[in-house]
């Protein structure tokens, strides 16, 4: 005869199976997770966070915010007042590492109540200093590409040419040389020679012509 399990029996078990996976989420996580408390102190840290802070859990801990994230960063203000209001809130921070140097971070935090009642914050974090660079270097790139085509001049259309003098006409019904156009118009200039064809008309006494 198999005994029946009581219902707080079950509970306990769908208890200890959550809090088993919750601790393995906890301790395996790529990104920082954090236990907090709205007053900014730190209930817990797991392994990502210690490495992305480059601290122990014990330092994160006796830190507090206060000593994780630049409280100078003008974010901050406008982030803790939307997760006061709402419950929940998301963006960009600049943390603090061990040593002093600031890194930038993405960071998303949560406010809810723990068994006993009491207001938690769960805070997970990601080290972006990366993508930040390569966004940095993207934008550089975008910049000197813009600066590079607004440098650049080019002709397009039909040119009005005279086709005895050469001389080109503007929108203006000016006339112009041809070199004098063409500097205006573009980023080429002009270097002169003569052709092999011209130098044996003009100079024919000249040796190779």
């Amino acid at each position: 005869m198999t005994s029946r399990k009581t219902p707080e029996v079950e509970k306990k078990g769908i208890l200890s199976t959550g809090e088993a996976l919750y601790g393995l989420l906890f301790q395996n996580s790529g990104d920082g997770i954090m236990l907090t408390a709205p007053d900014g102190s730190i209930l817990d840290a797991n392994p990502a966070a210690c490495r992305i802070f480059d601290r122990t859990r014990e330092e994160i801990l006796e830190g507090g915010r206060r000593g994780l994230i630049d409280e100078s960063d003008p974010n901050l203000p406008a982030l803790l007042a939307e997760r006061q209001r709402t419950g929940c809130a998301q963006g960009e921070l600049v943390a603090r590492r061990k040593d002093g140097s600031l890194f930038p971070i993405e960071f998303s935090s949560v406010v809810f109540k723990g068994p006993s009642g009491r207001v938690k914050t769960c805070l997970i974090v990601r080290d972006i200093t990366e993508r930040k660079a390569h966004e940095a270097e993207r934008n550089r790139l975008i910049k000197e590409l813009q600066e590079a085509l607004g440098r650049v001049k080019t002709l397009s259309g039909l040119l009005p040419i005279c086709a005895s003098c050469r001389k080109i006409r503007d929108a203006q019904g000016t006339w112009h040389h041809l070199e004098t156009y063409i500097r205006k118009h573009t980023e080429a200039d002009f270097s002169h020679g003569i052709c092999p064809d011209c130098r044996r008309q003009l100079y024919p006494e000249l040796p190779g012509s």
